[in-house]
């Protein structure tokens, strides 16, 4: 969406007029008082908060709020909203990650252990069967 360059020109001429000293910011005609506020920030789900950023930057969100057609705090929500959203799934991506390499080293030491098992009962077996073949010397193998 290109820049309105009639909204842009008509804010940048009347800049002084803003804020604590310019007409707009002491003159109570200009004054709009919002008395649902809190209502729409419960609605919303909204928690309002002060955060100081470099001017550059808030020029910048501004900017490219408008060629987004919406305003620089939704567009901010929006940039926060993607950055918590990234980190989760990188969060849930490197747990996933690690619980299949210790699932893994689980896996192979139950495979070992069979292992052990197996060759365990292979030599009770092969124990058993000498004993069996040869009983004169049950006593020295079972020493």
């Amino acid at each position: 969406m290109p820049i309105n360059q009639a909204l842009l020109s008509r804010i940048e001429e009347s800049a002084d007029d803003w804020g604590p000293t310019g007409k707009f910011g002491n003159d109570p005609g200009h004054v709009v008082y919002a008395t649902e506020s809190k209502n729409v920030d419960e609605v919303l789900g909204l928690h309002p908060i002060s955060i100081r950023l470099p001017k550059e930057l808030v020029r910048d969100l501004k900017a490219i709020a408008q060629l987004n057609g919406m305003g620089y705090q939704p567009l901010i929500r929006a940039v926060c909203q993607r950055f918590v959203d990234a980190e989760k799934r990188a969060i849930l991506r490197d747990q996933t990650e690690r619980r299949q390499k210790e699932n893994a080293v689980e896996l192979e030491r139950q495979e070992q252990l069979a292992k052990l098992q197996k060759q365990l009962e292979e030599a009770e077996e092969a124990v058993k069967n000498s004993q069996q073949s040869n009983p004169d010397n049950s006593f020295a193998l079972a020493a």
